[in-house]
């Protein structure tokens, strides 16, 4: 591992905040880290990427903030181009490594997500069992296998622990994991292409499907009437489904009646957010994965204090490493409280953030929290809802994808949209721009 490569993903997490994974990916993945000093960070970009980073203000003031803000402290940015030998060099294949596989769905499975390393606690014992089984006797067990809980909880590490398994143990297994939005996708790309039935003959003709935030294909009709084909052909020619979402099926609004009874048919099983001796675990395990040997008193501080999901669990140590790979500082509870400060208190206050800016959204514009989560959209409304978006945005550790969930939205497309708008705005309204100011100081009170 490069000595930076923890670092260079805290920044590329940032990152994500701003551009979606099709941006990071093109523009900001391919860079390398080469030197950091006390007042300075070296970037080194492929000869086709620097260029256009280096002159759009927007890339390069985004990348600049991301750094200053996981290094806490303003470094100056300097950009070069990586080695010509660097570009041209073809990566050595190791004769030990699996080959690159063909499905482009299963590129997507990640090999270091096993049962081996998923910790077990209470809270997440049954959905542990009900997918091993799965894994050990695919089609004769828990068909389908429905796991549902709060978000980062490890539902997809299970997931792909199971598909990992069977890939190994039955290579010839057709298996496609997708989650319900891209289904649905998919489906709309395929009618409007009249390709149906090739579709249909992707999808029914698995040996497994695994279907994550299945909660996304509810209210959409066409979907859903085309899902439940799916799931009866499979079913019935006794092939394995297993199933994901943030709700029991019974409690996802607008599921068909049909699909809530076809998912809840087999086992469901919940994993729940981890109690203080889970979290623990979890928390030597992930320092462990990064070669980063904490003591139980910072292990149990962390653990204290960081409760939300495993993502920010990861965050954590890859931030708290960073620092003391760079400054050679021991790792401390005093260290671990300095450098995670932001990064704490954000976990204790998301939620009372979002209902202070839900209330200082209706003192501002006279918009009711239940019509900011509704669906109507006067232009008073409309604006209101973009406006708290913004703040949540801008003051809470909620990614797009969970503010989307917040605002009953699709997707983050309409969370960017959001935040364009009120970015705007502030460019071209002062008024309005020291109006902003002045509502996210009384959200720091």
């Amino acid at each position: 591992m490069d000595q930076f490569d923890d670092l260079k993903a805290l920044i590329l997490d940032e990152l994500r905040k701003t551009y979606p994974g099709t941006i990071i990916g093109l523009w900001f993945s391919p860079m390398e880290i080469r030197e950091v000093r006390a007042d300075a960070m070296v970037l080194a970009f492929p000869s086709s990427r620097k260029p256009f980073v280096e002159s759009n203000s927007d890339y390069f003031g985004s990348l600049q903030r991301a750094i200053n803000k996981v290094m806490q402290t303003e470094l100056k940015l300097k950009l070069v181009t990586l080695e010509e030998e660097t570009q041209s060099a073809e990566p050595e294949q190791d004769p030990e490594q699996e080959p690159a596989p063909k499905n482009a769905y299963a590129a997507r499975f990640n090999p270091n997500y096993t049962f081996e390393n998923f910790i077990v606690g209470k809270s997440n014992q049954l959905a542990q069992m009900a997918a091993l089984g799965v894994a050990n006797q695919p089609f004769d067990l828990n068909n389908p296998l429905y796991l549902y809980g709060p978000p980062g909880w490890g539902k997809t590490h299970l997931m792909f622990a199971i598909v990992n398994q069977l890939r190994k143990e039955h290579p010839e297994y057709r298996i496609l994991y997708v989650t319900g939005e891209e289904f649905g996708n998919e489906l709309m790309e395929g009618l409007a292409q009249h390709k149906p039935v090739a579709f249909r003959e992707k999808y029914r003709n698995l040996d497994v499907l695994l279907v994550d935030d299945i909660q996304f294909i509810a209210g959409k009709l066409s979907t859903m009437e085309e899902f439940f084909h799916t799931f009866e052909t499979l079913y019935k020619a006794n092939k394995q489904l297993i199933l994901a979402s943030d709700k029991p099926p019974q409690e996802i609004a607008n599921l068909d009646e049909r699909l809530q009874t076809r998912c809840a048919m087999g086992l469901v099983a919940d994993i729940q957010p981890p109690d203080l001796e889970l979290r623990t675990a979890i928390f030597r395990r992930k320092a462990l994965d990064y070669g980063f040997d904490l003591g139980y008193p910072v292990l149990s501080y962390l653990a204290e204090h960081i409760t939300k999901n495993i993502r920010q669990i990861e965050g954590a140590i890859k931030k708290l490493r960073a620092h003391c790979l760079i400054t050679g500082e021991p790792c401390t509870v005093q260290v671990a409280e300095r450098v995670l400060s932001d990064f704490l208190k954000s976990q204790d206050t998301d939620d009372n953030v979002v209902d202070k800016i839900f209330a200082l959204t209706e003192k501002k514009f006279g918009v009711s929290k239940d019509e900011l989560l509704g669906n109507k959209r006067t232009a008073n409304i409309a604006f209101a809802r973009h406006f708290a978006i913004f703040l949540v945005r801008q003051n809470t550790t909620l990614s797009q994808k969970q503010i989307a969930s917040l605002f009953h939205k699709k997707d983050h497309t309409t969370i960017m949209n959001s935040i364009n708008v009120i970015e705007e705005k502030k460019r071209t309204d002062s008024v309005f721009s020291r109006d902003v100011d002045l509502v996210l100081d009384e959200l720091k009170k």
